[in-house]
């Protein structure tokens, strides 16, 4: 069931004539409220992933103001653009300078056991952004900034990783040309208030890749520039004498390697793994997880045959980057303190 179902309304439950109110369940422990008016059942919220716990807080502000535009990341996210996990606040636009930054949160829950879980999965605060001339579009029952618009308040203001993240997603959903050869985005960059922002936004865009195939790949990418690692090749397709290997996720030339590792004649591959394809039904497509790391692994030592040392990391690297950049110095990358991003980006 779509967790947005469950969405409860107090007034409509009023209109329609529902015996029971939802404030009294509410006091009882079995709702919680998003807002006032607005209530989930607890179990549906504590069960829910936080991605759905988000889209139901922003769903419930749109319905509780439907003049609310939403802007930044959140506007992405609601476009279905891949972040990294959901966003950290949801962005709402503001026409004036009065009241900007954090609002009050309005989340709550009363009484049991489950509540109190739930007060720990409580929603991001909502955060008020200066927007003086914005023309929304309309998606479903969101009011939304201009896609190049939320983009580029991420890439001026957003984490590093977070913000190549969105522009790697954008360039994805539409890779004919580079993300600063689009009239929109140029724009949108040109109107920031601050130089710094607008340095910032153009060298994050500039560095935006449409093959990150996935969040995971582009934080994998953030890291190794901020490590000072070289760029790698993304989506690299190998051949043996027998075809198509497979594409991997990265690939440096082995001119780009300065300590090639022993035994291995080509550069190396790196191979993020989000699990997901191996446990999650919708990417495994039916298929026995078992039968999923046995291709894998047979696709492994292939790459090994072709002379390709492989490292692989997952989350729980990116979660302590001194993991990966330690497994990327293992197949013989170095970063450079030339590269470094840090500066820049910080």
């Amino acid at each position: 069931m779509d967790p947005a179902d469950s969405l409860l309304c107090a007034t409509r439950h009023l209109l329609l004539g529902v015996a029971e109110s939802p404030r009294t369940r509410f006091a009882s422990g079995e709702l919680v409220r998003l807002r006032r008016g607005f209530y989930v059942p607890t179990s549906v919220w504590v069960q829910a992933a936080e991605h759905e716990r988000f889209l139901l807080a922003a769903t419930a502000l749109a319905q509780a103001h439907p003049s609310t535009v939403f802007c930044g990341e959140t506007a992405l996210f609601l476009r279905g653009l891949p972040t990294v996990k959901a966003p950290t606040s949801i962005d709402v636009a503001a026409p004036s300078r009065g009241r900007l930054g954090e609002r009050p949160p309005t989340f709550q829950a009363a009484g049991s056991e489950l509540a109190e879980k739930a007060r720990r999965l409580a929603p991001p605060p909502v955060r008020r952004h200066f927007h003086p001339k914005l023309e929304p579009e309309t998606l479903g029952e969101f009011h939304l900034a201009p896609t190049a618009t939320a983009l580029v308040e991420v890439l001026a203001v957003g984490r590093f990783a977070r913000a190549l993240t969105v522009a790697d997603g954008v360039l994805r959903q539409q890779a004919d040309a580079p993300l600063l050869d689009r009239l929109d985005v140029r724009s949108a960059i040109e109107v920031l208030r601050h130089a710094r922002w607008r340095s910032r936004a153009s060298l994050i865009a500039s560095l935006a890749r449409a093959g990150a195939e996935s969040p995971g790949e582009s934080v994998s990418r953030a890291l190794m520039l901020l490590f000072g690692f070289p760029e790698p090749a993304l989506q690299k397709e190998h051949y043996d004498s027998l075809g198509l290997v497979g594409r991997t996720d990265c690939f440096w030339d082995a001119e780009r390697v300065e300590a090639p590792l022993r035994g291995y004649g080509e550069g190396p591959v790196g191979e993020f793994d989000g699990w997901g394809k191996y446990f999650r039904a919708e990417m495994a497509r039916g298929e026995d997880p078992r039968e999923i790391i046995r291709r894998e692994k047979r696709r492994e030592n292939r790459l090994l045959a072709l002379g390709h040392p492989v490292v692989r990391w997952d989350w729980a690297d990116l979660e302590r980057p001194s993991r990966l950049r330690a497994k990327l110095i293992d197949v013989g990358l170095r970063p450079d303190t030339r590269r470094l991003l840090v500066e820049k980006v910080a």
